[in-house]
C-alpha cells in the first residue's frame, strides 16, 4: 500500500523512493571530496627586513642625500668592481649609496622573499653578458616609512613588475631584458642567490621597464685634456659630440671661486668658458665634463691649472704633457722618468682602469 497526502505529486514505489535515495547520496559523495580540496586564497605575511633596513627603504636620515634626479647609467661589470666599505657602516657609504643607477642586464630569475626568514621583498637576480651577476630588489610598499622619498616609486615598481610577472617562495626563470633603475646599496652576505662579489644591489628598485628599446649612444671629445688660466682669468674648452643627441653637458668638480657657462655653438659642438676668480689659489684642479642623451651617459676628465697671477705677465712659459698609465706603480716610473728631464707632476687622476698624470715645465728658450 502507498502513503501519500494530498497536494503531493505522484505516490512513488518503494523501489522508487530507494533508487532516487541511492542517487542522491552518490552526488553528495561525489561534491563533498571537490569542495573539500579548494583552496583557501594564498596569504603573504608582511614580514618586513631588519639588516640596513632603513637605509634599503629610504627611511634613514641620510636618504634626501639620494641624488633622483640624477640617474647614472652604468654596467654590471662597473658596479660589481666598485670597492665595498668594510665594516658596513650604519649610515649611507657615499657615494654609491647616495646615487641612483641605470641597468640594462637580463633578468635570469626572481622569488618572493617569504617565509620565516624573509623580508616580504622581490629578490631579482641581474646578469650582463660577460656573466656577472648582481641582485636587485623591489620591497613591499607595506614594508616602506611613509617619510621614505622613494616610496611612490617602490609601489610603482613593484605594480609594474606584478603586472607582468608572478613572484613565488621559490625562484622561478625569466630570462628577459629588463631596464632596472635603483639605489646603490651594499649588503651583508648572507649566501644570497645571484650577489655580487662585494655585495652591490640596486636596492630599492625604483622603475622596471620589461624589453627595453636600446637607446642610441654617443662619444664624447673635447679640444685638450687641460685648460690653464691665471687668477682672476677665464679661458673656453670645446666639446664635441657624435651619435645620439641632443647631448646635455655639464660641469663638476670645479674648486669654490671658478665658474663654467656652456654654450652650444653648433650641432654637436659646445663651448665651456671657464671663469677663475681672484681668490682662487693657485694649483691643479680636476673636474668632469657629463654628456647625457636618454639612458646613456659620459665623462672626462680635465686639469684646470690655476697660475699666479704675476705669471701672466710672461716671465716663465710653460709647456704641458698628460701622460697616461695602467697602475700607480707605472704612474710612479713614469714620473721619474720625467723628472729626470725636468718635468713636474701637478697633479694625478685615478680613471676606472687607468691613471693620468699631468706635468709642467718652464719652456726651454
Amino acid at each position: 500500500m502507498y502513503n501519500w497526502r494530498v497536494g503531493s505529486t505522484a505516490p512513488q514505489s518503494p523501489t522508487s523512493v530507494a533508487r532516487m535515495i541511492r542517487s542522491h547520496r552518490l552526488l553528495i559523495s561525489l561534491l563533498v571530496p571537490c569542495l573539500a580540496v579548494v583552496p583557501a586564497a594564498p596569504l603573504r605575511a608582511q614580514r618586513c627586513g631588519v639588516e640596513r633596513w632603513a637605509i634599503k627603504t629610504g627611511t634613514d636620515a641620510g636618504a634626501p642625500q639620494v641624488d633622483l634626479a640624477h640617474p647614472k647609467a652604468a654596467t654590471i661589470a662597473q658596479l660589481v668592481a666598485l670597492t665595498a666599505p668594510h665594516p658596513l657602516p650604519s649610515s649611507r657609504a657615499a657615494p654609491t649609496e647616495n646615487t641612483v643607477f641605470v641597468v640594462t642586464a637580463t633578468l635570469t630569475d626572481y622569488k618572493f622573499e617569504g617565509g620565516s626568514t624573509g623580508d616580504s621583498d622581490y629578490h631579482l637576480v641581474l646578469q650582463d653578458d660577460q656573466g656577472n651577476t648582481m641582485i636587485a630588489e623591489i620591497p613591499s610598499p607595506s614594508c616602506v616609512g611613509n617619510n621614505s622619498p622613494f616610496a611612490a616609486q617602490i609601489a610603482s615598481a613593484r605594480a609594474a613588475f606584478d603586472a607582468k610577472l608572478a613572484a613565488a617562495s621559490s625562484f622561478h626563470t625569466a630570462n628577459v631584458p629588463v631596464r632596472v633603475t635603483g639605489v646603490g646599496m651594499f649588503d651583508f652576505p648572507h649566501g644570497q642567490h645571484g650577489a655580487a662579489p662585494n655585495e652591490i644591489e640596486l636596492h630599492p628598485i625604483l622603475e622596471i621597464v620589461f624589453n627595453p628599446t636600446t637607446a642610441a649612444d654617443f662619444t664624447l671629445a673635447a679640444s685638450s685634456d687641460m685648460v690653464r688660466v691665471p687668477q682672476g682669468g677665464s679661458t673656453s674648452l670645446t666639446i664635441t659630440t657624435a651619435g645620439a643627441s641632443p647631448v646635455a653637458l655639464s660641469v663638476s668638480g670645479l674648486p669654490i671661486g671658478a665658474s663654467s657657462h656652456i654654450t652650444p655653438s653648433g650641432t654637436g659642438s659646445s663651448t665651456i668658458a671657464l671663469t677663475v676668480g681672484t681668490g682662487v689659489l693657485a694649483g691643479s684642479y680636476p673636474f668632469s665634463v657629463t654628456g647625457t642623451a636618454g639612458s646613456q651617459s659620459h665623462s672626462q676628465i680635465f686639469d684646470l691649472e690655476v697660475t699666479a697671477a704675476s705669471d701672466a705677465s710672461g716671465t716663465k712659459v710653460w709647456e704641458y704633457q698628460v701622460i697616461n698609465a695602467t697602475s700607480e706603480q707605472d704612474v710612479i716610473d713614469k714620473a721619474n722618468q720625467a723628472g729626470a728631464e725636468g718635468w713636474e707632476m701637478v697633479s694625478v687622476v685615478k680613471l676606472s682602469s687607468a691613471w693620468r698624470a699631468f706635468f709642467k715645465r718652464v719652456k726651454p728658450d
